[in-house]
């Protein structure tokens, strides 16, 4: 029984493997050549206040790309998948799609600890650590980062249509 829950998890990493190379080639991030741009370019510094190299691009590359191992690692999720790395890369890697991807392989296999789920239908929205720095800087309303765009869109759309069908009519001001 031990052997058989063992080798499943093996397959189970193995697959998790598998798909982050599949990820890594399809979005080019073995093209990289090294230049720096996506470091200088990353807003991480601006949101977290410092820069720790291996929460940034280039590090991510080479962990995943020498050492798959450290899957469950937090720094893997400090990328805030702004594009601007995706933007100025002169090989075309498009890291902004690897991490989204990346987050959603990790998610399907288990790994959620570091995820933020919408709290109306469980889709995922963003990093935990994210979410924090988020909140400390929305003054009140931070309630707004807790529920993804179609659920507000549903919720919002369900209090129009309140409105509307109890005979009021509205305009919008453009």
């Amino acid at each position: 029984m031990e052997s058989a829950k063992k080798q499943s998890k093996e397959s189970v990493e193995q697959e998790l493997t598998s798909g982050i190379r599949i990820l890594m080639e399809k979005n080019r991030l073995t093209a990289c050549l090294d230049c720096g741009k996506c470091s200088a370019v990353c807003p991480m510094v601006r949101v977290y206040g410092e820069y720790v190299h291996n929460r940034g691009t280039r590090s991510i590359v080479e962990r995943l790309s020498f050492d798959p191992e450290g899957l469950a690692d937090e720094t893997l999720w400090y990328c805030l998948a702004c594009k601007e790395c995706t933007f100025f890369c002169p090989s075309g890697v498009d890291f902004q799609n690897f991490m989204m991807g990346f987050r959603e392989l990790m998610i399907s296999h288990g790994h959620k600890e570091y995820a933020h789920f919408c709290s109306q239908c469980g889709a995922y929205l963003m990093p935990k650590r994210q979410l924090e720095v988020l909140k400390t800087t929305m003054n009140g309303t931070a309630d707004l980062l807790y529920e993804c765009p179609n659920c507000k869109k549903n919720r919002h759309g369900a209090v129009l249509f309140k409105l509307s069908s109890k005979g009021r009519s509205f305009t919008l001001q453009t």
